[in-house]
This record gives C-alpha cells, sequence and structure tokens, in this order.
C-alpha cells in the first residue's frame, strides 16, 4: 500500500471548539488532518481538499475506534490529537453514578484507547523527532473548583495519563500536555445539556440556588477572560510543530495564574476564596 509522504495529524472532537479551529490551523501548516467526530454530519461545513479525511469516531466504541484505524491506513500518520471530551458539572452528592461512569468513559478511558489503537500507525511513520501524541487536559486537571468534582476527577487523570505515557514510550514519540483555561467555546452548552435532571435534584438543597450561579459565573468569565479557541488552537499546532515540543503547554492566563496561586497560597485560603467565588459560602 502506498503512504502519502505528507505528514497527517488525527484530532479527536473536531465538530467544534479546539478540535475544529485546530483542524485549520494544522491545514495552514501543510498538514493533512484526520477530523474526527461522533456525528459526521457535524464536520460537513469544513473546506475539503486533499489534506483532509472525515472519520466517524465516538471514542467509547469499540467497533468505531477500530474503523477509524482502517480508514487511517495509506496515511502517514505522524501525530494524534486527543481532544474528544466534555463536562459533567454539579455537585458531587447529587450525581448519579452513571453520570461519573458516563464522564471516565469518554474523557478517559476513551482517550488511552485512541492512543493505544493508534500507537502502531505512529510508529510505522514517524521518522526522527517527528511523532507527536497531544492530551487536551485543563487546568482542572491541577487544582479543582467546586461543582465540577467529575470534570476534575477526569482532568486529573488525564495528565497522570499523559505524564506516565511520556516516560514509558520514550522520547521517540513526544507527548504534549496542554492545560488550557477558560475557552470562549460551545463546552458550556454542552455543559447544560449534560446536567440533565440535575436542577430537579437539587430543589430543596443548598445547591439550588448554586447550580444557577455556576452557570451564570462560568458563561460569563469565559466571555470576558477566556481565549478564542482559534488562539489556542494555533498555540497548540505551534507547540507541535516545534522541534522541541513543550511537556505541558498552559494556555491562557486565567490557567497559568490559577496554577500559580494553587502552589502558593495556604491552602485554606484558597479553599475560601473558591467557596465564596462559587456561592457556598466562607
Amino acid at each position: 500500500m502506498t503512504v502519502e509522504t505528507r505528514p497527517w495529524a488525527l484530532v479527536t472532537g473536531c465538530s467544534s471548539g479546539i478540535g475544529r479551529a485546530l483542524v485549520a490551523s494544522l491545514r495552514g501548516r501543510g498538514w493533512g488532518v484526520v477530523a474526527t467526530a461522533r456525528r459526521l454530519d457535524s464536520l460537513a461545513d469544513l473546506p475539503p481538499g486533499e489534506d483532509l479525511r472525515l472519520v466517524q469516531l465516538d471514542v467509547t466504541d469499540a467497533a468505531s475506534l477500530e474503523r477509524a484505524v482502517a480508514a487511517c491506513q495509506g496515511l502517514r500518520l505522524v501525530a494524534l490529537v486527543n481532544n474528544a471530551g466534555y463536562g459533567q458539572m454539579g455537585p458531587l452528592e447529587l450525581l448519579h453514578t452513571d453520570e461519573l461512569r458516563a464522564q471516565f468513559e469518554t474523557n478517559v478511558i476513551g482517550l488511552q484507547a485512541v492512543t493505544s489503537a493508534f500507537l502502531p500507525l505512529l510508529r510505522a511513520h514517524v521518522g526522527p523527532g517527528e511523532g507527536r501524541i497531544v492530551h487536551v487536559a485543563s487546568v482542572l486537571g491541577r487544582l479543582s473548583i467546586p461543582m465540577a468534582g467529575a470534570y476534575n476527577a477526569s482532568k486529573h487523570a488525564v495528565v497522570a495519563l499523559a505524564e506516565t505515557l511520556r516516560l514509558e514510550i520514550g522520547p521517540a514519540l513526544a507527548v504534549i500536555l496542554v492545560e488550557p483555561g477558560a475557552i470562549r467555546t460551545q463546552f458550556r452548552a454542552t455543559l447544560k445539556q449534560a446536567w440533565g435532571d440535575l436542577p430537579a435534584r437539587a430543589v430543596g438543597t443548598k445547591y439550588e440556588k448554586v447550580i444557577l450561579h455556576y452557570a451564570s459565573k462560568r458563561e460569563e468569565f469565559a466571555s470576558q477572560h477566556g481565549m478564542t479557541a482559534e488562539a489556542c488552537a494555533e498555540k497548540i499546532a505551534k507547540a507541535m510543530l516545534s522541534a522541541h515540543p513543550p511537556r505541558r503547554l498552559v494556555v491562557g492566563g486565567d490557567s497559568f495564574w490559577a496554577q500559580v496561586a494553587h502552589r502558593i497560597l495556604p491552602a485554606a485560603l484558597f479553599e475560601w476564596v473558591l467557596r465564596r467565588s462559587y456561592g457556598l459560602g466562607g
């Protein structure tokens, strides 16, 4: 089978946000991109070209993953970007076990399944210093906020997976851990969809008002301080093409300063600030 000489990257979660923006950013730098999403129709408006393949991929579905690997045969795949994910928000004591399980199935287990499935293809085609595996985590992989326990936990797990993978596979494939702060995407709209009947569960509890406060606060913060998905994608693409890619890519001033505050402030003070900020009292 003839393999193209153009370098290709597979990106998960391209229906919107960072994944969608990264498709354009990488193509603009001469890469071919395999853009994936659970629904192919969500990718239909991407500009066609010889440097683009559209592949249906549900990271939680083994058969879907097997078909995606088969669709990439013949491409010189040298990079994988694990971007697919969503945020399951809500107080831990009101969270259903199946909601926590679903969060980990997509954000953690699905991510690792994709990585394992595509590693043989990457190893088969990378040149010296060329291979890249990108795990898109979050600032919440380094610290935790209220009302996001499931998401916090999943992103902490992604950090651990990236750091362990780097130790195990060695320098032949660089592992880049991306830690964005607030991004102006549809993430928060998806967040509300994932709530399901959570607001009803919260009626009569101390969380009833906190949930509404959380949604409006996160939306307001992202609109005022969040980076655009395009700007974030540019930083990721630049890191991927660097001759010496960073191990950690902290994206956004809010991510940087939140991590600094988490390291230097006394834990009691840091937690007091967060509780006050999210309407949970002092």
